[in-house]
């Protein structure tokens, strides 16, 4: 009787010893991926803001690398030092100036001298919103305090997002400047991380594992092209208009602008403003150009944005597009990228379903 049993209890045994010890081992193991993820945790916009700064730069720095042969970290550190240059001297020149006028319009209102110019009679005869924007105009300039408590819960709300929206900017480009560092240190180990970075996609997705790191790497420069580089285009061309016609505040209009273009916003809500005081403070014949320049200004995305995002890319720019915009709204700044990438990659892995 024993021993006709003995062979029945050793496979049991065998089979309790390796499902506890398969789950120490697994349960370790999601014990070291949790306090590794803890400890990356306050850095993981950061390493993925250089990561993808790095993959941006990367064939500039290909290109500045073979001046410099071996020593390729040379090239590393001018690319940095440039990125660092055009990123923090236009922010300290714009901060400095909205700064500067947000102290001199709270020193108007303490002291009681700050005034509305009243609109001239020219405003009331403007068709559909001249009788409106005329009335409500001439009020404003004839007793702001009423004016204010009237809009007062709007103008709360609005003034407490324009804080959160300025705080949150200043906080992205400290982070974006360190991130620019962390790309530089990425750039010199370029051929170690592409690697890594390809046995990583093998790994995950088999044989076709390089072909999604392509679509990776190329989605990441088009919608840095196309989302990033025309809202910075855009929020330049009419920053130089808006310090030519000399408007009050213009460096508060001009940050507004960036951050309304990268959200996909139509930059007509900064426009459409400045177009109403030139008409209502300047000749009409510098109006008039000066309104021209600023709709071309305005709608110059529609042009550049298909001619950019769709560059070379191994999907359509529809998805390209679609995923940096749900990504933006789903996870903010970095979901523009996220978004582009996930949603390219679902796209392939749709092709690639099809196909089979």
């Amino acid at each position: 009787m024993i021993d006709e049993k003995t062979p029945d209890r050793k496979p049991q045994d065998t089979i309790l010893k390796t499902a506890v010890d398969l789950t120490l081992k697994i349960g370790l193991l999601l014990l070291v991926i949790f306090f590794c993820f803890k400890i990356l945790l306050p850095f993981v916009n950061i390493l993925l803001w250089a990561m993808i700064i790095a993959i941006i730069i990367f064939p500039m720095y290909e290109k500045l690398g073979s001046y410099f042969g071996r020593r390729k970290k040379i090239a590393s550190i001018i690319i940095t030092v440039v990125i660092l240059a055009i990123l923090l001297i236009p922010s300290y020149w714009l901060v400095s100036s909205l700064v500067i006028g947000l102290r001199e319009l709270g020193d108007s209102f303490r002291e009681g001298s700050f005034q509305i110019p009243p609109p001239t009679q020219e405003v009331a005869e403007w068709p559909l919103i001249g009788n409106w924007l005329y009335t409500n105009w001439l009020a404003a300039s004839e007793s702001l305090s009423e004016t204010v408590t009237q809009y007062l819960p709007e103008l709360g709300a609005i003034g407490e997002k324009l804080l959160g929206a300025l705080a949150g900017t200043g906080l992205g480009i400290l982070q974006f400047a360190l991130s620019t560092i962390i790309a530089g240190v990425f750039l010199t180990y370029s051929k170690d991380a592409s690697r890594s970075g390809k046995s990583l996609f093998t790994k995950l997705m088999g044989d076709r594992g390089e072909e999604f790191a392509r679509v990776s790497e190329q989605t990441i420069r088009n919608v840095a092209t196309g989302v990033l580089g025309v809202a910075l285009i855009q929020s330049t061309l009419i920053g130089i208009a808006l310090l030519i016609i000399d408007i009050p505040l213009a460096g508060v209009w001009i940050v507004l602008t960036l951050i309304i273009a990268i959200a996909q916003l139509p930059v007509s809500l900064i426009t459409i403003p400045v177009i109403i005081w030139l008409f209502a403070f300047k000749e009409p014949l510098p109006a008039v150009l000066w309104t021209i320049y600023l709709l071309a200004a305005g709608l110059i995305d529609n042009i550049l944005k298909p001619m950019l995002m769709g560059k070379g890319a191994a999907v359509p720019m529809l998805v390209i597009f679609l995923g940096a915009i749900g990504g933006f709204i789903a996870f903010g700044f970095l979901g523009l990228f996220l978004g582009a990438i996930g949603l390219s990659l679902g796209y392939k892995l749709y092709q690639t379903w099809l196909q089979e």
